[in-house]
């Protein structure tokens, strides 16, 4: 029997299956009463589920499937009673979700050809939906099938989603499929049966496809076998339809569409900072076209791109005012989102200590930061290289959900990194006061610096200055002054007459009084990474004033330094090396005996002092709010 092209394209889709089921997506979605977790499959699994208590979990194991998903941590934003959602290859064909419920609810589970449906009954309120690989949840990508108000126990197909026009990772279904000289009608026919989508082809689309695909998500899969044919396609935002035509058609209905104008209220973000990376996306369209392929025959002309689109920033009300086809502007809207999210904050707490190293030196103590290994208690303790941590299952679920592991190592000197630091209390002498036992009996561990200055207190051999702490956003500044502020007296050498004119004409110079900060100042800049860990840009800096033995004014004593060092949450940093050091001679004797000459030194001595003063800085960042920013998933790799 002859099957017509259509049907047998069709007929190939179900003769040729992917080769292995992988699993795409998760998503949660609201529906009647209830919420579902849809885990997005591109073929039949089996599944099994099972229930486990504190806190309240489902966990469903695909069976005969790899994990094949960007990674994406859950945005921990309770969803009908779905308090959190992590999965992972948890053995070889196995592929483990686990989904954490803030108490226990009823549940069912159902299966489709395509994806995995677990239903919890006691929804409540409504709530917006969220999936695998975003930051927010986007309506149009995830938004509820027509199963959403069917039985639980019914069956239906996916819900349709967006055409990927953009170059990046797809979460659509795969398809396998083999075309030998296919009109391309009906290889776009073929697409939009898979896919459940309305497609319209233009009036000059001709030709015939070869092509064998395997394992590719359908809308990759389309993209390229409408490159290689000189055609693109574009799709309408609110009604989903895809139109495949030539670029130059597409590229001559998109310049004739309306223009159409939006203000977007920006919430953490900039107006003003964010207007130039708009307007460079509105440029990159007229270089590149993002609503069509990037590659084709034509791609490159001048005819496939109208610069149209323009955007304006209003500081009063923090507004961005962008003007774009409706096509365009929906892109350009989601760019702006996931850019205007609520960044984290970052508490910094810091000691500032001054360390007598003179007096410690005077009972027959040193410390030093990170000495050899030659000198007694000279040795640091070991510790676990943040480097080596992995994700490790604490609760016994299955699912990594937490970072823990390690190497332990052991340093030879100081890391400014905040990899290894360590105060050491050497004896260079042995020394039978008790008092000083707090110091050798202090433990060196994580906070080991930290332990021994608190010694050096107790026994006053140090003097802690000052142990602020302030909050502040990710990227922005924070600023600590320990110190005063000297007035300065300026004089305004222009201001005055210097010559030529009477005596009643000349001038005094115009004195003004400027304020001069000294003391410690501290300045840290931290930078959360994806990771978690804390790049901070620290600068420090010790500075004095002490009057000129001339007329000049002031001199100003500075130490300063300035460095960038990575550390984790809750680790400390320390910045050393700012020693100052004082010089004082002192002469006593006989009177009028000591001031003779040749042999006034046998009447009375001369008194030298070197008093070593150790400015100690101790900076420990935490991260007390994530904002919106994704994380990384703890997801090991498929076992081999």
């Amino acid at each position: 029997m002859m099957l017509s092209r259509p049907v047998a394209a069709i007929v190939s889709l179900l003769l040729f299956p992917s080769a292995a089921t992988s699993v795409r997506s998760v998503s949660v979605v609201p529906a009647s009463g209830r919420a579902e977790v849809i885990i997005g499959v591109d073929a039949a699994v089996d599944v099994q589920d099972f229930t486990l208590d504190s806190p309240a979990r489902v966990v469903v194991d695909l069976k005969g499937a790899t994990l094949d998903m960007p990674g994406s941590a859950y945005d921990r934003v309770s969803r009908g009673g779905v308090t959190n959602v992590r999965y992972s290859q948890f053995r070889a064909n196995v592929v483990r979700v686990v989904i954490e419920l803030d108490g226990v609810h009823p549940y069912q589970v159902k299966r489709s050809a395509n994806e995995v449906r677990v239903a919890i009954s006691g929804a409540g309120a409504d709530f917006a939906a969220w999936k695998s690989g975003t930051t927010a949840a986007r309506d149009a990508a995830i938004a509820t099938s027509e199963s959403d108000n069917s039985p639980l126990g019914s069956t239906s197909d996916p819900a349709p989603s967006r055409l990927s026009l953009q170059q990046q990772p797809s979460q659509q279904p795969s398809i396998t499929v083999n075309f030998q000289d296919t009109d391309i009608r009906d290889v776009i026919a073929s697409f939009a049966t898979f896919a459940g989508r309305t497609i319209v082809v233009g009036k000059d689309v001709t030709g015939t496809v070869t092509a064998e695909i395997r394992n590719q998500p359908w809308d990759i899969a389309l993209r390229a076998i409408l490159q290689g044919q000189g055609l693109a396609a574009s799709e309408d935002p609110s009604s989903g339809i895809i139109t495949v035509d030539s670029y130059k058609n597409i590229a001559a209905r998109q310049s004739s569409e309306p223009l159409v104008t939006q203000m977007v209220s920006i919430n953490y973000a900039n107006a003003a900072s964010l207007m130039p990376t708009v307007k460079a996306l509105l440029q990159k369209d007229c270089l590149q076209n993002t609503s069509v392929p990037e590659s084709g025959p034509t791609a490159n002309q001048s005819t496939s791109c109208v610069a149209r689109g323009a955007v304006a920033a209003d500081s009063a009300t923090n507004t961005l005012i962008i003007t774009e086809t409706a096509t365009r502007l929906a892109d350009v809207l989601g760019y702006v989102r996931n850019l205007d999210v609520r960044p984290p904050q970052v508490a910094i707490k810091a000691k500032i200590i001054f360390v007598n190293r003179t007096n410690i030196e005077d009972i027959g103590l040193s410390y030093d930061l990170g000495t050899g290994a030659d000198q007694f208690f000279s040795q640091l303790v070991k510790r676990t290289d943040p480097s080596t941590l992995g994700p490790v299952d604490t609760n016994g679920d299955g699912v990594p959900d937490a970072l823990g592991g390690g190497q332990p190592f052991n340093g030879d000197r100081i890391l400014l990194g905040g990899n290894a630091l360590s105060a050491i209390a050497n004896a260079n002498s042995r020394v039978t006061n008790p008092a000083l036992s707090v110091v050798f009996s202090t433990t060196l561990g994580k906070f080991q610096l930290t332990s021994f200055l608190d010694a050096l207190q107790e026994v006053r051999l140090a003097d802690l200055q000052a142990e602020p702490s302030v909050v502040t956003l990710d990227n922005r500044a924070a600023s600590i002054l320990v110190g005063q502020e000297i007035p300065i007296r300026v004089l305004d050498a222009s201001t005055a007459n210097t010559g030529g004119g009477t005596a009643n004409q000349n001038q005094i110079p115009r004195a003004t009084v400027q304020l001069k900060e000294v003391g410690i100042i501290l300045t840290v800049t931290p930078h959360i990474t994806n990771n978690r860990m804390i790049r901070l840009e620290i600068h420090a800096e010790n500075s004095d004033a002490q009057l000129a033995a001339s007329d000049v004014g002031f001199i100003f004593g500075k130490q300063r330094g300035d460095t960038q060092l990575l550390v984790a949450d809750g680790e400390t940093a320390v910045i050393g090396g700012l020693t100052v050091t004082q010089t004082s001679s002192s002469k006593s004797g006989i009177p009028i005996l000591v001031d003779l000459p040749l042999i006034g030194r046998l009447f009375g001595e001369t008194r030298t002092a070197d008093e070593k003063r150790d400015l100690l800085i101790l900076v420990t960042p935490h991260i007390i709010d994530n904002g919106d920013r994704q994380t990384v998933t703890l997801s090991p790799p498929p076992s081999p």
